[in-house]
């Protein structure tokens, strides 16, 4: 008897049928190899991208919100938002030059800052000085002052969120320019000037008569704010300007534990 005789008699009844295909275990296999070998790209492809993600997340800007907001700077700007800066922020002083000084360059000093605000919760962090930075909230302030080898922190009823903006001159800014206004790193801005008249700060005793700010024009985000001063006297050591710069300003919440103050503030 011969193998095909052997088969079941229900076989035959396809013997005939041209629509039937007989599969090959070979080509199993082979199906099976590329299938293996597709979902085994698939895998590592959705690995780099979790991986890129998450190397983006740890490595940029931290806060509690991922989800940086943009606002519309062309007609109207207000520095009353939840932004932040945590990273490349500066403040930059530039001092008056001698009477009949031979420098091209005036003295300029150039020290970290940063800037957390939350405007929904009336509270700012701003290091405005190599060692003073203020907590400001609602209804009071504290200022760390970390020059000596001892830090300290003054406690202050007379100075909060609203009344320090409002020192610095950003409470009133108009907008005086039809076009965009390339500076910072060549960064698309709108520029704005305040009321100098309001300018009062802490680490300069001197009259204010301009101040200018800058708005990120895709954004919104403050990305910078300079203020001149005017020269009462003959003393070389005035400064002629003051700059804050944030580069990498964001407009979202913050995360809220840079908010709390130093150990060493206390009501």
């Amino acid at each position: 008897m011969s193998k095909r005789d052997s088969l079941p008699e229900f076989f035959d009844e396809y013997k005939d049928d041209d629509d039937v295909e007989l599969v090959d275990s070979g080509d199993c296999a082979k199906n099976l190899r590329n299938f293996c070998l597709r979902l085994l790209i698939s895998l590592v492809l959705i690995g780099c991208v979790s991986g890129s993600l998450i190397w983006s997340f740890v490595n940029g800007e931290s806060g509690t919100s991922t989800n940086e907001n943009h606002r519309d700077a062309s007609k109207n700007f207000s520095i009353f938002v939840d932004q932040y800066s945590e990273k490349e922020g500066l403040y930059i002083t530039t001092y008056k030059l001698p009477e009949n000084s031979d420098d091209i360059d005036p003295k300029v000093e150039e020290f970290q800052s940063f800037w957390f605000q939350s405007n929904t919760n009336q509270t700012l962090v701003h290091q405005i000085s190599p060692d003073v930075t203020i907590y400001a909230f609602e209804k009071h302030s504290y200022w760390y002052d970390t020059s000596s080898d001892s830090p300290k922190c003054r406690f202050d009823t007379n100075m909060n969120y609203l009344t320090y903006i409002k020192n610095l001159g950003m409470t009133t800014l108009k907008r005086y320019h039809s076009e965009y206004e390339e500076t910072h790193n060549g960064e698309k801005v709108f520029i704005y000037q305040g009321n100098p008249n309001e300018v009062l700060l802490a680490n300069v005793n001197q009259t204010a008569f301009l101040v200018t700010a800058y708005a990120d024009a895709t954004t919104g985000a403050l990305l910078a704010w300079d203020t001149y001063f005017t020269f009462e006297s003959d003393s070389s050591d005035l400064v002629y300007k003051t700059s804050y710069e944030y580069p990498r300003m964001i407009l979202a919440k913050p995360d809220p534990t840079y908010f709390i103050p130093p150990k060493e503030c206390s009501p």
